[in-house]
């Protein structure tokens, strides 16, 4: 009885030593993908790639596989999205989608460590729109992007943020 009883106890204690460490594992996961996305902000050389971008009206679309993306290198930002919202003001020379080529204006990063969630921020112009970008990062690069313009309604770019290779 007492063998049986000495067994039970060393086999709840293995137990929680082991929850312990998968936890400690987990955690330690989580703060490296946390500092790889600190560091790949930092280079200003990233892109996202989005996969869905939702409307202020609630419609989801999935633009997966298509070439909708953002791409900052230094101070400069390159953006192609579809655009499904609607349109405030209709200029003829403006694109169809979201689209930019030029300097960013005002880029800023926030880290919230606590959290481990990053947001980028920056104003880029093209013909007649001005867009204000807005980017919440979390620890593996899933990232929200809201996309404001004087021309058309806010939507939101769900995807994910890599490393941009420069050629």
């Amino acid at each position: 009885m007492k063998k049986t009883l000495v067994i039970v106890v060393l086999l709840g204690f293995s137990q929680i030593a082991f929850s312990q460490s998968k936890k400690e594992l987990k955690e330690e996961k989580a703060t490296q993908e946390y500092q790889a996305t600190k560091e790949l902000i930092n280079s200003k050389q990233y892109v996202f790639d989005a996969d869905w971008v939702s409307t202020t009206r609630g419609i989801r679309v999935n633009i997966a596989g298509g070439s909708n993306r953002i791409a900052v290198v230094q101070d400069s930002a390159k953006a192609s999205l579809q655009f499904f919202g609607e349109v405030t003001s209709i200029r003829f020379d403006d694109g169809e989608g979201v689209e930019f080529n030029n300097k960013m204006e005002g880029y800023e990063v926030k880290y919230n460590d606590e959290k481990r969630r990053i947001t980028v921020s920056f104003k880029a112009k093209f013909k007649s729109e001005t867009y204000n970008i807005y980017m919440s990062i979390t620890k593996s690069g899933t990232t929200y992007v809201d996309v404001n313009s004087n021309n058309k309604r806010s939507v939101t770019y769900e995807g994910k943020i890599t490393a941009i290779t420069i050629e």
